[in-house]
């Protein structure tokens, strides 16, 4: 009995010590993502910029540059209130700059230089559509 006791002790000890470990890592991968995702990126279309930047750990992303087609689209803020989450994940909202439309958005970096945005009907989890972005600047 005492050596049952002891095992299950040992299991419940290792299953903590390994979280523990899991959630530190995650909290430094975290704030590395962070460092990662603030630069300009170049969209798919290659079109439009955005420089995705952070205030207070909550990032911001403004169009800081179009082709003549998109001129009037800049400055305009296309990115607001990501909060990085999980697993190197961003969440907050996109809001389209020429419709002004409103999407949850979902940020995740595929590697340094390519960031997948994901962007969902509003309060759903219907796909509106899914770019990649290029990082252009660190």
């Amino acid at each position: 009995m005492m050596e049952a006791n002891m095992v299950i002790v040992s299991v419940v000890l290792v299953i903590a010590g390994g979280l523990i470990v899991f959630l530190v890592r995650e909290q430094f991968q975290g704030a590395d993502f962070q460092h990662n995702l603030v630069g300009v990126w170049l969209n798919e279309y290659m079109n439009v910029r955005v420089l995705i930047y952070d205030v207070d750990s909550i990032f911001q992303g403004s169009v800081v540059w179009a082709d003549n087609m998109n001129n009037s689209i800049l400055g305009t803020r296309v990115l607001e209130n990501l909060r990085v989450g999980m697993f190197k994940k961003c969440k907050g909202s996109y809001i389209d700059p020429v419709s002004a439309k409103e999407f949850d958005v979902t940020l995740h970096l595929k590697n340094k230089t390519i960031l997948k945005l994901t962007a969902f009907h509003k309060n759903t989890q219907d796909v509106a559509f899914a770019q990649e972005w290029k990082l252009i600047k660190p």
